[in-house]
């Protein structure tokens, strides 16, 4: 049986939100509001997600996050990847 930790679960229910919406940029409290989670937790899942190329980081007063490429083209195998300790 697959074991999945809290923190993956925690990057698919991110990615899967932000795949609803691709276009746009998300804040990291913004994400952890409407998710319902921490915001420590969030920007943390956010860093290394984009420490693996599955999002964008962009700073700034029009900063956040995006998709690095389309939904459809992230697999799992690459969430647990980029979250697994």
């Amino acid at each position: 049986m697959l074991r999945i930790s809290k923190i993956i679960d925690y990057g698919t229910l991110v990615l899967t939100h932000m795949g609803s919406d691709p276009e746009r940029v998300f804040s990291a409290s913004e994400l952890a509001t409407v998710l319902g989670l921490g915001q420590p937790t969030v920007s943390k899942v956010l860093k290394l997600l984009s420490q693996d190329e599955l999002v964008i980081s962009t700073r700034g007063a029009r900063g956040g996050y995006t998709l690095a490429r389309p939904a459809e083209k992230i697999s799992v195998a690459q969430i647990i990847d980029a979250l697994d300790d």
